[in-house]
């Protein structure tokens, strides 16, 4: 009789994953070792799946520029927009909690000694940022981004490097875990200086529905609290480099 209750609860639970709703994903494009949308992968896309699992859907991605996400969110097109500022003010939509850390740096060669202290010092050289960088590292930046006639922006990460070590740019400007993936590819890694200008940024993912905002951070907490959360990091990122606080966990919020 028991085998009876097992095998329909076995039945009862394949029937319930095969029934799990899709949830559309909107998510950046190809940044590795975030988001690698060759093999749909990376620790975005790995941590985001998860999380929309243990909300009981099914995650289905779609990649678009990271200024697309908002804009395509609000006309329907998505349930879920990756990557909002968490200082983002909007009366339309719902944000979760944080649930993902990027710590950008600053990159120079070494033998250039470049005076690097501020963010104004930017302003003195050539500079390859990534997208949107203006709009998220600080009034400073922006400031220094908009008068320089040396500033640039791109989406194309792993070409920062590679324009920084020909000596055609004279600092890039990234994230450390995004720097170290392709730092790793590189042989003449010793000659790079890092400039540890900028404070954490903090992200959390945008919804058009209350219930499916409540719904992400319960089922956050839960990977944040699982072991697993700290091997996903190790996995993308070589070390522990993600730890966020979670409202449900402290008074705030």
């Amino acid at each position: 009789m028991w085998s009876r209750w097992i095998i329909f609860f076995l039945l009862l639970t394949m029937a319930g994953q095969l029934m799990a709703k899709p949830l559309t994903v909107l998510v950046g494009q190809h940044k590795p070792p975030y988001i690698n949308t060759a093999n749909i992968s990376g620790y975005e896309v790995e941590l985001l799946a998860e999380v929309v699992s243990r909300m009981g859907y099914e995650p289905v991605f779609v990649f678009v520029p990271n200024a697309r996400l908002k804009p395509l969110l609000e006309q329907g097109e998505g349930d879920i927009a990756s990557l909002q500022p968490v200082t983002a003010e909007d009366t339309t939509l719902f944000y979760s909690n944080p649930y993902i850390r990027y710590q950008n740096i600053a990159v120079s060669l070494a033998d250039n000694k470049l005076m690097i202290n501020d963010s104004r010092d930017l302003g003195h050289y050539s500079v390859l940022a990534f997208q949107n960088a203006r709009t998220v590292l600080g009034p400073e930046y922006a400031d220094m981004a908009r008068i320089s006639a040396a500033y640039r922006e791109t989406v194309d990460q792993q070409a920062q490097l590679k324009m920084l070590l020909s000596g055609r740019v004279q600092v890039v400007v990234m994230d450390r875990n995004i720097f170290n993936h392709y730092r790793l590819q590189q042989d003449n890694v010793d000659e790079l200086a890092v400039h540890p200008l900028f404070d954490t940024t903090l992200y959390r993912a945008a919804f058009t529905e209350a219930a499916l905002q409540k719904a992400f951070d319960r089922a956050l907490l839960s990977v944040i609290l699982d072991s697993w959360y700290l091997r996903l990091q190790r996995k993308y990122f070589g070390e522990e480099n993600q730890n966020l606080a979670h409202y449900l966990l402290c008074n705030a919020g």
